[in-house]
């Protein structure tokens, strides 16, 4: 029997983190983990998917992506950073845990040249944190045993390209995936059972994604779950409930996972979990239900729910700091959610509609925000306004305080929605598909949410991540000034709106001062500017007057030798 401080079961993003920041502090630290080192998003999600995206954006052929994919990802060999967590002082244990008592741990050991199968050791602890990540979830799905099939893993480590694709879910790797097959050539057909691709996030990112797909060459399925999955002789069969049948060579499974928590024996510590159930944590991380026992439990990563990377290794920083005597609380309120296709979509926050599961506005379904709809709005700026004075105290509760929230939960929201291409550096890309909405709280005047899709969204989005975390009024992020041409200029519109310094008014400023928009970069130019008037060229022969003779000869041979002092004023400058 050994002795820890601290066991750590789940050697991922979450459990690494931990237990390399908990060593550092002085504890003695057993990381227990059956896998690889690091966990998946480093070998079998996040960095291979970006690797491959990054290879399809460049035009790459399939086997430098997959030659580049397995660079990345060290040829699926997690012995280097298993030999950083012995440098840092923690010891790795190869095997699966199981809990047997509070405060002790039944390891069961990897077989190995030194372990025969069946071998296991007890480990002793003060502090227990449970990151052991999560698995994938199989639809039920008629006949999916007999079939080719991936898991979102299995086709990010496999070299096969193939011909024709079946993509099953039209969540964030269901989208990635299915740019990277139809990028290097599969005939992609990508199967959703809600109305719309994306269904945690408001329509018109999902809408926006779907047409860019599309241009890629997959095929979008929406709105019919699939029933029965047949083996054919080139493959398999995959029947929809709209009675409609796809042929394929295989079949991508890309329809969400669980927290893998099963056999951990989470009984011993007084906790009923069911299968999907993620373990149920306070603010501290510590996992709810657990006190009273000598013992603390603690958890991080997608055991607690929250499916993100760097959210595992945000709460694993509020574990490690509380394992060590600093107290720290997590603050979900900012955790960003993102989508790595072209264009990528980013979100943030709150989002109307988040409370009741369902739509995000009646503005988010309209049709205004998506390319290909028509003639081009000059404002692509959709307002949800707040409640008049009026109708907010007669909402208000009786001894007075905020409105209430939409659908009876969360803040009310306002939303501005600005599109890319109304920019001026979505003008000078042409990059027509992109669109950002920002949410305000009514009640307290900042800032709560924002979804944005377009170009590398994430590298322009952190801004807002940041305003949401700290609170900031949208008064003052609307005096913020934004660098000219860059997509931040289209937040930059959205707060000004937010904050009711945007929008009728500054159109009334315009028509007082006599000035309009020039072409689609909204610069403003006299009415009887020559350049909106397209006034037409004069023929030299209707000039009255006279020509004025130039004080040196003129050599067209020459030209480029004379020289000729040209005046400017700093003030000239744009």
């Amino acid at each position: 029997m050994a002795a820890f401080d601290v066991v750590v079961l789940g050697g991922g993003t979450a459990g690494v983190h931990v237990a390399t920041e908990v060593a550092g502090g002085g504890k003695t630290v057993a990381l227990v983990e059956a896998g690889l080192i690091g966990g998946e998003s480093a070998y079998l999600a996040c960095l291979p998917s970006n690797s491959l995206l990054l290879s399809a954006s460049r035009g790459e052929p399939w086997e430098d992506a997959v030659a580049r994919r397995t660079e990345v990802t060290g040829g699926l060999d997690d012995s280097a950073p298993a030999q950083r967590l012995n440098r840092a002082g923690v010891q790795v244990i190869r095997g699966t845990g199981r809990i047997t008592a509070p405060g002790t741990i039944e390891v069961s050991l990897a077989r190995s040249a030194d372990k025969a199968e069946g071998t296991t050791t007890t480990l002793t602890y003060s502090d227990l944190v449970i990151a052991t990540g999560c698995e994938p979830v199989a639809p039920p799905i008629e006949g999916l045993s007999d079939i080719p099939a991936w898991t979102t893993a299995q086709s990010l480590s496999s070299r096969d390209l193939p011909r024709r694709l079946i993509v099953l879910g039209g969540g964030p790797a269901g989208c990635e995936l299915t740019q990277v097959y139809a990028s290097f050539g599969s005939q992609v057909t990508l199967v959703e059972a809600e109305p719309r691709l994306l269904p945690g996030e408001p329509a018109f990112a999902g809408e926006i994604l779907a047409v860019a797909l599309r241009r890629a060459g997959a095929e979008i399925r929406l709105g019919s779950r699939a029933t029965k999955a047949e083996r054919t002789a080139d493959g398999l069969t995959l029947a929809l409930e709209d009675g409609s049948r796809i042929d394929a060579a295989r079949l991508l499974l890309a329809t969400g996972r669980r927290p893998r928590l099963g056999g951990l024996g989470l009984d011993v510590l007084g906790l009923e979990i069911t299968p999907g159930m993620a373990l149920p944590t306070t603010t501290r991380c510590e996992v709810a239900g657990t006190g009273g026992q000598g013992v603390q439990v603690w958890a991080a990563g997608d055991v607690t729910g929250t499916t993100h990377t760097h959210a595992s290794h945000y709460q694993a920083s509020v574990v490690a700091a509380n394992i060590l005597g600093r107290h720290r609380e997590a603050d979900y309120s900012a955790i960003p959610r993102c989508v790595f296709t072209t264009p990528s979509v980013f979100a943030v926050g709150a989002i109307p509609g988040a409370a009741e599961g369902g739509p995000a506005t009646a503005e988010a379904a309209s049709p205004d925000h998506g390319p290909g709809n028509g003639a081009k709005v000059r404002r692509m700026l959709r307002i949800a306004r707040a409640p008049s004075n009026q109708a907010e105290a007669a909402e208000a509760p009786a001894q007075g305080g905020a409105p209430p929230a939409q659908g009876g939960a969360g803040p009310r929201l306002i939303t501005a929605r600005v599109r890319l291409g109304d920019t001026a550096r979505g003008y000078l890309g042409q990059d027509d598909l992109g669109c950002v909405e920002l949410y305000a709280d009514t009640g307290t005047g900042a800032l709560a949410g924002a979804v944005a899709v377009g170009p590398d969204a994430a590298s322009w989005m952190g801004e807002v991540t940041l305003a949401i975390r700290a609170k900031i009024p949208v008064a003052v992020l609307a005096d913020v000034v934004h660098a000219f041409p860059t997509y931040g200029e289209a937040l930059q519109t959205a707060l000004r709106e937010l904050a009711g310094t945007g929008g009728s008014a500054a159109r009334a400023d315009q028509q007082e001062k006599g000035t309009g928009t020039l072409s689609e970069l909204d610069m403003e130019t006299p009415e009887g500017d020559a350049i909106e008037q397209h006034q037409e060229v004069i023929a030299d022969e209707a000039v009255a007057s006279a020509r004025r003779e130039v004080p040196f000869d003129v050599n067209e041979a020459d030209a480029a030798e004379q020289e000729r002092a040209v005046g400017f004023d700093d003030d000239d400058y744009r």
